[in-house]
């Protein structure tokens, strides 16, 4: 085979038994399956017994970290993808001590012709055979693929290498991915064909996750998984003989996800299909006899939240044409009737630009998700409304279950007649007060709403303008007073809506293909991917407040309820106005071990972290709300599990044993 013929290669590929005196088919490079010990060995003969085990390897790392022999020299071949596994390359370096030798390699197949015979022809099922070995060392190479009248696509053709590579045992040290080389090439293949784009196919969603399984992919099985879950009923209606191909784990996997995305919409829908928030006053803001009801406008409040409902309405039925929105109406082009994805991540978005502009940034939350403020002691007077605005939040987050954690800045900013009437800040106490309760004229009102704003977030959107001229017409002929319950008001709503969105508009993590899609994308995966036996998605966490550490899963951290409300705006606004972002670019310490280990030293401090704004809290409070109680430990600088440069942390189960040593040094190997 021309394309498959490299005459610099050490291994000459036959496809026939020695007794068919046949030529070989392919001659290449034996790096190309070191990840296979079947195929070392058919090919070394005698010298397979030398072949490295997962020990000896683990030793020859050690070793090698400490004196390496200047006179061994690698053979050209590609170099390896960024990030990937060391581990992977350390099994492929060992047979770099064979002595470099041609060799043969014996692939002989059940081939219905007589080979023995020169008259002898070979038939569609022969043909088949050979194309499919073809396609395994083109697939390894980088080449084209071929297709047959049996394999007419591309999920048939690489369910054919898939079996040859684990047929002959294809995989890195922990059985992880099918190695390197496969691995790389397959995620290359996974760009080219577009495999992950299962948007339009419920049949793709299906062929993407039986791929993802058989071939050892992350990538294409965490996208046609979460996929799967988004269309989870049209994918059992469409009755697919495929779909009986998906292991047993994942498809119970599938089942759980979208039970769990089902609880999720019906919160969603019975509170967003009306914006009808009855737990937001049935508390502290509907009681006669707490100490703040006896300063607060609770009243007031509410008056301002039930406007500010009944102008979202009359905004979203003016764009959508009905709320919730209908089909295939004038105004819209949705699919689907009701609340689907791309609706509410419109009316998330809208919601986060009113929040950057309304929301105080210097006053960090009191609030935590393992506490309630329902014994908090009383505030002092210059802060009771901020404490009473946190006690009616504090009680709508823990109304109904999942309990949803403290947004890290929880209060807005409030008009003041600061700045806006001339002379105000040099009165008296007692003569502030009096001008608190006089009128404003319509150019008080509009100077003391813009210095209510956060300016440079304030962006040209026809809901943040609606917003604007909605909130001037509701403080016509108010005082300052009634201008800040109007705002308190609006605050509230604004939040029980931003908080009841992150569980269905923020995506799973490693989404490529998102654009257009209506069904939800925000079930992951979760648990160790059904082709590794062992668990090793572990990390470890510090306790906020204490010296204690703890080593979870990191499902329950990065995608439990806190984990996702940590990827939405409000805590990635948080971390971008604190100066603290330490949170999205450490990775936790991760192990193989199952079983709590003696925690890995901090190799950092809090001092090696940027400044916080002055106007913000300290650091260890900004640390405690948004760590949410535990924090991944810190690597050290420069340094991630898989030896690249610091990046955003990224979930990715089915990162290998080796992957998460590599680039550490032999002290820290032997600490294992």
């Amino acid at each position: 085979v021309p394309e498959l013929w490299n005459d610099s290669g050490d291994v000459t590929i036959f496809l026939h038994p020695k007794e068919a005196y046949r030529g070989p088919s392919f001659r290449l490079e034996s790096s190309l399956f070191a990840a296979s010990r079947k195929l070392t060995s058919m090919a070394r003969g005698r010298a397979s017994h030398a072949l490295p085990t997962m020990r000896t390897l683990e030793d020859q790392a050690q070793q090698m970290t400490l004196q390496l022999p200047e006179h061994r020299s690698r053979p050209a071949s590609p170099s390896p993808v960024d990030g990937s596994s060391q581990g992977s390359r350390t099994f492929s370096d060992s047979f770099d001590d064979f002595p470099q030798q041609d060799l043969n390699l014996y692939l002989p197949l059940p081939l219905q012709a007589d080979l023995t015979s020169a008259s002898s022809t070979l038939g569609a099922g022969d043909v088949d055979q050979l194309i499919a070995v073809r396609n395994v060392f083109a697939f390894l190479t980088g080449h084209t693929l071929v297709a047959t009248s049996n394999t007419p696509a591309i999920f048939s053709i690489f369910l054919k290498i898939a079996d040859f590579l684990q047929r002959y045992e294809f995989s890195n040290l922990d059985g992880s991915t099918l190695g390197e080389d496969v691995t790389s090439n397959f995620a290359a293949y996974i760009t080219n064909f577009r495999l992950a784009d299962v948007r339009n196919s419920r049949e793709r969603t299906i062929e993407a996750i039986i791929l993802g399984e058989r071939m050892r992919s992350w990538e294409l099985y965490n996208e046609g998984f979460v996929h799967g879950v988004g269309r989870y009923d049209e994918i059992v209606k469409l009755n697919s003989p495929k779909y009986h191909m998906i292991t047993d784990i994942t498809t119970k996997r599938l089942e759980r996800a979208t039970l769990d995305l089902n609880s999720r919409l019906r919160t969603v829908r019975t509170r967003l299909e009306s914006f009808d928030f009855p737990s937001l006053f049935a508390g502290i803001a509907n009681s006669t006899t707490s100490a703040e009801s006896k300063t607060i406008r609770f009243k007031a409040w509410k008056a301002s939240s039930l406007a500010m409902r009944r102008h979202v309405m009359a905004v979203y039925k003016e764009r959508y044409g009905a709320w919730p929105p209908s089909a295939k109406s004038k105004k819209n082009e949705f699919e689907e009737s009701g609340l689907n994805r791309i609706l509410l991540q419109e009316v998330y978005r809208d919601f986060a630009d009113l929040y950057d502009a309304l929301v105080d940034r210097s006053a960090f939350t009191t609030r935590s998700a393992d506490l309630s403020l329902a014994n908090e002691s009383r505030a002092s007077d210059e802060h009771i409304t901020a404490s009473a605005l946190r006690r009616v939040l504090d009680e709508y987050d823990r109304s109904s279950p999942p309990v949803q954690p403290p947004v890290p800045f929880d209060v807005p900013l409030l008009p003041s007649l600061v700045g806006t009437r001339r002379g105000f800040e040099t009165l008296e106490p007692k003569k502030q007060k009096k001008e608190n309760i006089k009128s404003l004229s319509n150019d008080e009102i509009n100077q003391a709403l813009m210095q209510s704003y956060n300016r440079d977030s304030i962006s040209s959107t026809p809901f943040l303008q609606a917003f604007m001229t909605f909130e001037r017409q509701a403080a016509r002929g108010k005082t300052i007073e009634e201008m800040q319950d109007l705002r308190n008001g609006q605050w509230l709503f604004m939040y029980a809506v931003i908080q009841s969105l992150p569980l269905v508009v923020v995506d799973a993590p490693g989404i490529q293909w998102a654009k257009g899609v209506e069904y939800f994308l925000c079930e992951v995966p979760k648990g160790t991917p059904p082709w590794i036996q062992e668990s090793h998605n572990r990390g470890w966490y510090a306790i906020a407040g204490g010296a204690g550490v703890v080593s979870l899963p990191t499902d329950i951290i990065d995608h439990g309820v806190e984990g996702i409300y940590r990827r939405s705006h409000c805590w990635r606004a948080a971390e971008k106005w604190s100066g603290y972002n330490d949170l999205v670019t450490t990775e936790s310490h991760e192990t193989t071990d199952s079983q709590l280990l003696p925690p890995p030293p901090l190799l950092s401090t809090d001092d090696s972290l940027p400044n916080s704004r002055s106007s913000s809290p300290n650091r260890s409070s900004i640390r405690q709300s948004l760590h949410l109680g535990l924090e991944a430990l810190p690597l050290p600088a420069g340094v991630t599990p898989t030896g690249a440069k610091p990046v955003a942390a990224t979930y990715d189960p089915s990162k290998s044993f080796e992957a998460i040593l590599g680039g550490k040094n032999t002290s820290q190997l032997n600490t294992k």
